[in-house]
């Protein structure tokens, strides 16, 4: 997603948000990428979603056993963005168990690409989520928000100056939304007694009150 300061704020691409793994290793080796939480019980193979539009220009199926060099990744699969401040920016999904995208092919942001899993050079199920920036990987964790949680709490986050996207007013949802807009619901004919039940719900929620509620009966 585009923010209206020209920064980005990418979608998480699983639906659980907790970092395994960050920008250095827990043993204090460098990462540079974040590893997140897939298993769920005894299934490990969760829907991964693309972090913003593009194009996929990257998949690679894993041989099954070389977990050395690229097949380290095990089934993989790049996106390419539209640059960011004129340069290329990519993301990249790896240890899936199967993808359902090719090469060339446009994807949403939230669109499913494919499912977790522990192909390539992996401890554990976990999906590897990688941000590029020109070629070079970037902390993924500066381009999402700050809606995740640490497996331990010792899992390494931000290096010196670095934080979670933040969003300016203009692009966050309003709030109460549902209070800012008027509905107007017509029913009937209604017994006496449905009248009355309808008119103790709308005085709990204080539709009464705020003169959001009219009835016939009254």
């Amino acid at each position: 997603m585009r923010l209206s300061n020209g920064e980005v704020l990418l979608h998480y691409p699983l639906d659980l948000h907790v970092l395994t793994q960050g920008w250095y290793y827990n043993n204090g080796s460098l990462h540079q990428a974040t590893d997140w939480r897939t298993q769920n019980g005894t299934d490990y193979k969760r829907p991964v979603y693309a972090a913003e539009d593009g194009t996929v220009d990257q998949t690679q199926d894993w041989d099954g056993h070389t977990k050395t060099g690229m097949q380290s990744y095990g089934n993989m699969v790049r996106i390419k963005h539209a640059p960011y401040k004129s340069m290329t920016l990519q993301t990249r999904y790896a240890h899936l168990s199967s993808y359902c995208v090719k090469v060339g092919q446009k994807v949403k942001e939230g669109e499913l690409i494919g499912f977790s899993g522990v192909t390539g050079n992996v401890f554990g199920a976990h999906l590897h989520f990688e941000v590029i920036l020109n070629d070079r990987r970037t902390n993924p964790l500066t381009w999402l928000s700050d809606d995740f949680t640490l497996a331990t709490g010792k899992e390494y986050t931000f290096q010196p100056g670095e934080h979670s996207v933040v969003v300016p007013d203009a692009d966050k949802p309003a709030e109460n939304t549902s209070q800012n807009k008027l509905q107007v619901i017509t029913i009937g004919p209604v017994s006496q007694g449905d009248a009355d039940a309808i008119y103790l719900l709308c005085k709990e929620r204080g539709l009464t009150d705020a003169g959001l509620y009219k009835s016939a009966w009254a």
